[in-house]
């Protein structure tokens, strides 16, 4: 198995590469929790640039975040049905890695290449779109040290009622 260090990060850029994440996906999440095959295309189709991978040297997908915007500033049912171009919050839906490449520091080094594609989004942008301000997403409370040593902050338990897990908020402020 290759190193994490020799990790490509960037968006996923077909519909094959979004059947790959599903595949991820439905390891990482319970039937009732993870979205559905048409829900991430949904998502790739309008919020692309929200879609970051991580690729080994064969370009074979390992892992990857999965995101809308939103006006709220938090992740809410609405949000992960319908993506806002306008919203200045991210919402970070997924964030799933193959079971092979776990607890190797693959989720880590996603959430950081994430959020530092984020920031360059917003400096890309012209001053009269709307910059990203938040990223946010739902925690399971056993995950919920990772996103704060990414730099997210919990809030606490959330009001999202999203399978049978109790989740937590946890944002990023940019």
């Amino acid at each position: 198995m290759e190193k994490v260090d020799t990790l490509e990060f960037r968006n996923l850029r077909s519909v094959d590469e979004v059947q790959a994440a599903r595949v991820f996906e439905e390891g990482g999440y319970t039937s009732d929790e993870g979205a559905s095959l048409a829900s991430m295309r949904y998502r790739f189709a309008h919020a692309a640039h929200l879609f970051l991978g991580a690729f080994d040297q064969k370009g074979t997908l390992v892992g990857y975040v999965m995101s809308t915007q939103a006006n709220a500033p938090l992740v809410t049912h609405r949000s992960m049905e319908e993506h806002d171009p306008h919203g200045s919050t991210v919402c970070i839906h997924s964030v799933c890695v193959n079971p092979l490449w776990q607890r190797k520091g693959v989720a880590s080094r996603l959430l950081k290449a994430y959020t530092r594609a984020i920031r360059n989004y917003n400096s890309s942008i012209d001053v009269s779109e709307c910059k990203i301000k938040r990223l946010a997403l739902l925690s399971r409370e056993n995950l919920v040290p990772l996103y704060e040593r990414a730099g997210y902050t919990t809030l606490g338990k959330s009001s999202v009622v999203h399978g049978t897990e109790t989740w937590y908020d946890c944002i990023l402020d940019l």
